[in-house]
């Protein structure tokens, strides 16, 4: 009984949101009301409710803040910078490395500098210019979906990982190791969307994608390993993208001098974040400065340090550089727009499991799975993992859903569990009604048919976590 009236305000969203009634922000607003309910039956009697949901939910505020700063200041950045990135629109001819670059370099590189789908954007409005359309180009657009653990600068695996104590690095060098599978997967069924948009692979560019997804994934490890969490799809798939430009355009000085200028603002983003984290000393200044710590236990908030501060910082360098400053108060208010419906969903998800975890109602489910699933409870952490990400649309919101549960669940150790809900989730991400919305209404398709053409996604994910599940079992 315990178990059950602590799982209800998780159980109520997933079925709010499932049936298409209620969208995920009034879905979040009532599992918070009943995570209170919950909470007022899980505590001892005599604890004081109110003080209990005020104190609980501003921790569950503060680590999202870890998240909306970095949600906020991607979407001034795109605002401000993303639209001069991504060209006229003007039809180019097609071209296969192109469109490998598109689906696994371009997309996923602006999703991790920005987030919050628009990576999706970018490479839809790329496809277009190339001449595709239709339910296919919804499909490979979505592609940029693929990295979403480094989505937004990895803020939802580093949320996940301040959640339940767990190294930063940690979580994401365990998720680039669960990824690359998937990119193999990834990579068979983009050869087929590619035939179905009337493109089919040949073996020669067959081959020459599979060693470059396979250099990717090794780039990914490398730079998640070597440079920083958050910077393992920006480090990996920037320099993938500057030798793929190199070796399939072959440019002349003037043709790398044009390409350069309209990429600088995502070159010296990518360069000015690496250098604050390979440099021990500026690294160690910047992380020791305006730091903020309101709450013992949870994560501090480095001002200087935050890549909130150079998005924002490079935003608008380049628009007083290029004479666009009169539109500050046109981008920040189109940020505003698109900012206040995620912002609002983050603090009530993570607001919602702060206080169920601390009445003890993430143990207790965390506990019944365990008993119930005996030594296979690995297996369900996948599932788990894809609900929320599907549901939710964002890695952030489906680790407050989910993350607490995952670690209870564990045996001991809550790494591979915390990684199989970290990657399932935002893997899981790219199906979710939110972005497929977003790619249907940009093509002027119908939801309908973009899911009837990207179901096999769905299977090959869910297959391959499993089965990285039950290996992880035998470790």
């Amino acid at each position: 009984m315990p178990a059950l009236i602590a799982a209800a305000p998780l159980l109520a969203v997933i079925a709010l949101i499932a049936s298409r009634r209620l969208g995920v922000l009034p879905s979040g607003l009532i599992g918070w009301a009943l995570a209170v309910a919950a909470a007022a039956w899980l505590q001892p009697a005599g604890t004081g409710i109110i003080g209990f949901t005020v104190g609980e939910s501003l921790k569950g505020a503060w680590i999202a803040w870890q998240a909306i700063a970095v949600t906020v200041a991607g979407l001034f950045f795109y605002r401000a910078i993303g639209r001069v990135v991504a060209g006229p629109g003007a039809v180019e001819g097609f071209s296969h490395r192109q469109l490998w670059a598109i689906c696994f370099l371009i997309g996923p590189f602006t999703e991790s500098a920005t987030g919050f789908g628009v990576g999706c954007v970018i490479a839809l409005s790329a496809l277009f210019r190339m001449g595709l359309g239709g339910v296919p180009a919804v499909a490979l657009a979505l592609y940029s979906q693929i990295l979403v653990p480094w989505g937004a600068l990895a803020v939802g695996t580093l949320v996940g990982a301040g959640l339940i104590g767990l190294g930063e690095t940690e979580l994401a060098l365990a998720s680039a190791y669960l990824t690359a599978p998937l990119l193999a997967g990834y990579l068979l069924l983009y050869w087929r969307f590619a035939r179905k948009a009337g493109h089919p692979v040949p073996t020669r560019q067959k081959l020459d994608d599979a060693a470059w997804t396979l250099l990717l994934a090794a780039a990914l490890i490398i730079a998640t390993r070597e440079v920083a969490a958050e910077l393992g799809c920006i480090a990996s798939a920037g320099t993938l993208i500057v030798v793929r430009y190199l070796r399939d355009r072959r440019p002349d000085a003037a043709a790398f001098a044009g390409t350069a200028r309209l990429v600088a603002p995502y070159a010296v983003l990518s360069l000015t974040l690496i250098a604050t984290r390979t440099m021990p000393p500026l690294t160690h200044a910047l992380k020791s400065m305006l730091v903020l710590a309101p709450y013992d236990g949870l994560p501090s908030f480095a001002l200087l340090y935050n890549p909130c501060l150079w998005l924002i910082g490079t935003a608008l360098v380049f628009l007083i550089a290029e004479g666009r400053a009169g539109l500050l108060g046109t981008h920040l208010r189109e940020t505003a727009l698109a900012a206040w419906r995620p912002v609002l969903v983050t603090l009530l998800f993570l607001a919602m499991t702060q206080i169920l975890t601390a009445a003890g109602g993430a143990q207790l489910i965390g506990t019944a799975l365990k008993a119930a699933l005996g030594p296979e409870t690995l297996l369900a952490a996948p599932v788990l993992g894809a609900v929320g990400g599907f549901l939710t649309g964002s890695n952030v919101s489906a680790a407050g859903m989910m993350m607490s549960v995952q670690a209870a669940m564990g045996t001991g150790a809550v790494l591979w569990p915390a990684t199989l809900q970290n990657v399932a989730a935002s893997n899981f991400s790219l199906l979710s009604p939110i972005r497929v919305a977003m790619g249907a209404a940009l093509s002027g398709m119908a939801e309908e048919a973009v899911y009837k053409a990207i179901w096999p996604i769905g299977a090959m994910l869910l297959l391959l976590l499993v089965a990285e599940a039950a290996f992880l079992l035998f470790l």
